[in-house]
């Protein structure tokens, strides 16, 4: 058969020709659409880290003096730190919560700031950018978050740990990007500002995790809040809320908003909004380049589209001129199953050399300029396929390979099933 189809298509070369191009233009253009769609996909998918399913964010708001209810001495620093911690703890009491945790700054899981800093291992030399996060001690902030313990002391052992000025938590990805092991006792890092210098002990870790849901993990250090600014609340005040397993989000957050209106009041802040942390997350997607992966989505279904229309009707159009062929098949004793394995193998063998040519007219351009490359402006410490030149490469020129492969077979066997049904007379009429 493989001989037969290898004649056919010499025999036909001339036309084949126009259509073997088509084919490899559609497989380079195929590259340049899908690759950015199935990293950012790719990435999407590696798990957070920690358990976000569960967990929502209650935004806070403050009276103005023009208000009424204001109360000037609720101004206080000391007043206005116990009522954004009195608002946590009634937080904690409404039934279907299991956890809540002060949220300050803009610095945390998938938020809309950043921080970060350059650090070395002791003892080392090379500096490592590391995403910095903030969170007040005896909390429960990592046990709230759902992070995954790391080696060494469990999540509520950090929360509830003594922490003097320089300590610090690491990701576990992060110890082992700065001393090659998540073993971290005894281990410090340092870092130089103004030719001070600043040495900060290790003391525990949790899981490795994403700081944004379109990005690879990267190195973060999380930093206790010893002392707080409250001129920040509640512009950068907010309460982490872990609802109980089996509790629906939708109606835990039902009833939660009527709730917190009326009594998730101290001072003068207010609850003012509540979302989940799926909305925050989706919301971060949205702003950032979901825009863009959606548009390489629509413009990747609607090239796959025209791919199929376009290769049906150019084998609709083959159809007439092959019936004397097909008709002389089938006076020979071939069947309609043979004219459709003859048509459909021409079509695979077209496929395999068009994407064959067009992935490596590709890889000329991929040398030169790199392939498809993350979100992330922190290098990742974690490695996968899309990370590995030669893998990522192979991976989607499969990928490409697959659709191409399904899109022509589909074009060739709605026309190839119709001429093989043909009588051999009523194809041979015209000879």
């Amino acid at each position: 058969m493989l001989k037969v189809i290898l004649k056919n298509l010499w025999a036909r070369r001339s036309r084949n020709g126009w259509l073997l191009a088509e084919l490899i233009l559609v497989s380079i253009v195929s590259w340049i659409i899908l690759d950015p769609v199935i990293v950012v996909t790719h990435d999407r998918n590696i798990p957070l880290g920690y358990d976000a399913d569960r967990l929502c964010l209650v935004s806070l708001g403050a009276l103005q003096p023009q208000a009424p209810g204001y109360d000037a001495q609720a101004e206080d620093s000391t007043v206005l730190m116990n009522s954004y911690l009195n608002l946590v703890r009634r937080a904690q009491d409404f039934p279907g919560v299991e956890l809540a945790t002060p949220l300050l700054g803009y610095c945390y899981p998938n938020s809309q700031g950043s921080s970060n800093n350059s650090m070395r291992a002791e003892g080392d030399t090379l500096d490592i950018s590391t995403m910095w996060m903030f969170f007040l001690p005896h909390t429960r902030f990592f046990e709230t978050y759902g992070f995954r313990p790391g080696k060494g002391m469990t999540p509520e052992e950090l929360s509830d740990y003594d922490y003097t000025q320089n300590d610090i938590v690491l990701s576990e990805n992060t110890a082992e990007r700065f001393f090659g092991t998540k073993d971290m006792r005894n281990k410090r890092c340092w870092n130089v500002s103004q030719n001070d210098t600043t040495f900060m002990p290790v003391i525990g870790a949790v899981g490795a995790f994403k700081t944004y849901s379109e990005w690879r993990p990267v190195p973060v250090l999380f930093k206790p809040m010893l002392s707080v600014d409250v001129s920040n609340i509640p512009e950068e005040a907010q309460i982490l809320v872990r609802i109980k397993e089996g509790v629906s989000m939708s109606r835990f957050l039902y009833e939660f908003r009527p709730w917190m209106v009326k009594e998730l009041r101290a001072g003068n802040l207010f609850a003012r909004s509540v979302q989940s942390y799926e909305k925050l997350i989706a919301d971060g997607e949205y702003a950032g380049s979901t825009s863009i992966y959606r548009r390489n989505l629509a413009m990747a279904a609607f090239f796959l589209i025209n791919l199929c229309l376009g290769v049906i009707g150019t084998f609709w159009l083959q159809t007439r001129t092959r019936r004397e062929e097909v008709g002389v098949i089938l006076s020979f004793g071939g069947t309609p199953r043979d004219i459709i394995r003859l048509l459909m193998g021409e079509g695979v063998v077209m496929t395999l050399v068009a994407t064959l040519v067009g992935c490596l007219l590709y890889l000329q351009y991929a040398l030169k300029e790199g392939l498809e490359k993350a979100q992330n402006w922190v290098d990742s410490t974690e490695v996968y396929w899309v990370t590995d030149f030669t893998q990522h490469f192979l991976i989607v020129s499969l990928i490409v390979f697959f659709i191409m492969l399904v899109v022509v077979l589909v074009g060739i066997y709605i026309p190839a099933r119709r001429i093989s049904r043909i009588p051999p007379t009523e194809a041979l009429r015209d000879e």
